[in-house]
């Protein structure tokens, strides 16, 4: 018996065989795009079920996360098989702006008005990026700083 609880503490506390869990349908949002990927994007709407058919990656972003600029720069180079967008929050809409043009963002950037997609997708740390498969499901969830091949091999398994 001694055993199984231990199994069962180890289980709940690595989270098991989380690998083996079906992928889960994105929370659908529309967000306005408040800077970034040129002229054409800006006070445009973005909704993320009208992007169904192709791979998605978000990338939340705020004014005080150094990273995230590397991050959001490495997402747009060369991965031309996925949308890729930002979402700004846990920053004042301002500074999100701010950023987006002293870092000359080349993909669109939207800012979360009432914190609604914040909730939905659970974001309470930065940087976050999620890759979306061409079904609308998420496929990864990276918490911290993705580049190199783990960027490559993320982009290959929602391009599908």
């Amino acid at each position: 018996m001694k055993k199984i609880l231990v199994l069962l503490c180890l289980l709940i506390v690595f989270g098991g065989c989380g690998s083996n869990e079906a992928p889960k349908e994105a929370p659908d949002f529309t967000i306005k795009v408040v800077g970034g990927g040129g002229d054409r994007w800006l006070g445009k709407t973005i909704t993320l079920s009208e992007l169904r058919g192709r791979a998605v990656v978000i990338h939340f972003t705020a004014s005080w996360c150094h990273a995230c600029e590397r991050i959001f720069h490495a997402l747009t180079q060369g991965y031309r098989e996925a949308f890729v967008m930002g979402i700004g929050v846990l920053d004042r809409k301002a500074n999100i702006i701010d950023f987006i043009r002293a870092h000359n963002m080349s993909a669109p950037v939207g800012y979360d008005e009432d914190g609604s997609i914040t909730r939905n997708y659970g974001v309470n740390t930065l940087p976050l990026t999620i890759f979306i498969d061409r079904e609308g499901r998420i496929v990864e969830r990276v918490v911290g700083v993705i580049e190199g091949e783990a960027l490559k091999e993320a982009m290959n398994r929602i391009a599908g």
